[in-house]
């Protein structure tokens, strides 16, 4: 038969222990076993009066904090919960002056975090994330022409006697000016589509032409331009501005657009009612006529112009910020700056049952045992690779630098015959 120590007996043990009684000693003046003495006096150095209570029946506890009492697993998960988005670091700072863990050894803040990541996101809920790195919620003022231009599609429209017209227009938020509208054949009835990304930056290459390059371009969270989904990766168009020193600004509301949504009312008021034909060459060709008329012959009621053409009140337009020909592209186009843009971002992930997530253009893998889990995605600058890490610790799971981070994938221009 079994003959287990009682609560007594292992009270005892440790007061002759604390005496400075040898395991031996104790042995012989207690009846147990030198083995028992060693066993009763480690778990109360390790465990404190916690470490005699009664041990249960069976296999040993495996896995993290399995060596820690259950008030330690307890605490940790209390404190958790109580502050979700603190790491263990903090956690663990937190139990450290916890008075019922007076005593008690505490885990290392890995092995606090390893615990923590069993429950995914159930101790993990990401806030909802819908910026741009850098990018602020407040939009910031605009001071001067060509500061600030506000870009937006006008798209399936039926334009009598041309056909299925999808336009994009840009204004400049300051003055009001017509930057430029641009169309472009939708397709037929049966299969209608929207403008493609090139034509997007074929279009934005000949208002740079025309104008020069603004400081920032706001628009809204078109899926050309934006990802969707919560922690969005930035698109080539995001992209592409930031290599050019333009930032992309993204509105909250509809209101911070409103002058481009004028000149979308604007467009249709004036052009759908004329029969310009099927040539869409020709077409693009009087459109960009009436943006020159807008301009620079038609009153306008814009900011301080009083019925004056913007272009004879602000006269300074005509001179860009910053020139921009189509040749020198690649000189003005700067990887850097993209690499630094992304090197602001962070972007959490939930991972699939088979440990795999999807990033911009990409399904990545990462170890089956971060199933299920919140992983986090950053840009190291020094070393220009994307690093994935699990969300409670430092460990890099994988590293990758992907194919569309190249200037020529950016640009869509093939650099060695520029």
């Amino acid at each position: 038969m079994i003959r287990r120590t009682t609560m007594a007996d292992r009270q005892e043990i440790v007061t002759l222990e604390q005496a400075g009684l040898s395991h031996a000693e104790v042995a012989e003046a207690t009846g147990w076993r030198k083995a028992t003495v060693r066993k009763v006096w480690d778990r109360f150095q390790h465990e404190g009066e916690v470490g005699l209570q009664a041990v249960p029946i069976g296999r040993p506890a495996t896995g993290v904090l399995s060596t820690f009492p259950a008030l330690v697993h307890y605490v940790a998960l209390r404190l958790k919960r109580q502050r979700p988005h603190a790491g263990p670091d903090v956690v663990l700072a937190d139990m450290a002056i916890r008075p019922s863990l007076q005593g008690i050894a505490l885990p290392s803040s890995a092995s606090l975090g390893a615990y923590f990541s069993l429950f995914g996101d159930r101790l993990l809920s990401p806030r909802r994330h819908l910026q741009l790195p850098g990018q602020r919620a407040q939009l910031a003022a605009v001071h001067a022409v060509h500061e600030c231009w506000q870009l937006d599609f006008d798209e399936g429209l039926h334009w009598p006697g041309v056909g299925w017209a999808n336009v994009m227009n840009i204004v400049d938020v300051f003055s009001g000016l017509k930057i430029g509208s641009y169309v472009h054949a939708a397709g037929s009835v049966q299969s209608r589509h929207l403008m493609s990304w090139a034509q997007i930056r074929t279009d934005l290459r000949d208002a740079f032409t025309c104008w020069g390059l603004p400081d920032r371009i706001r628009t809204d969270r078109d899926r050309r331009l934006v990802a969707e989904g919560d922690y969005p990766v930035p698109m080539p168009f995001t992209l592409w501005l930031v290599g050019l020193a333009i930032q992309h600004e993204l509105i909250q509301r509809v209101t911070q657009n409103g002058c481009v949504e004028r000149s979308h009312r604007t467009w249709e008021g004036r052009l759908l009612d004329l029969a310009l034909g099927p040539d869409w060459v020709a077409v693009q060709d009087y459109v960009n006529y009436e943006v020159w008329r807008m301009n620079a012959v038609l009153p306008s009621r814009g900011r301080n112009c009083r019925r004056r053409p913007p272009l004879l009140v602000y006269s300074e337009a005509r001179t860009p910020r910053r020139y921009y020909r189509r040749a020198e592209e690649d000189v003005l186009f700067q990887l850097d700056r993209v690499e630094a843009y992304l090197a602001q971002g962070r972007w959490l992930r939930r991972t699939s049952a088979k440990g795999q997530f999807h990033f911009h253009s990409e399904l990545l893998n990462v170890r089956t045992a971060y199933a299920r889990q919140i992983v986090v995605v950053t840009f190291d600058l020094g070393r220009h690779p994307f690093q994935v890490r699990p969300a409670q610790s430092n460990e890099v799971l994988l590293s990758f630098r992907p194919d569309w981070l190249s200037q020529a994938a950016v640009t869509g221009l093939d650099t060695r015959v520029l």
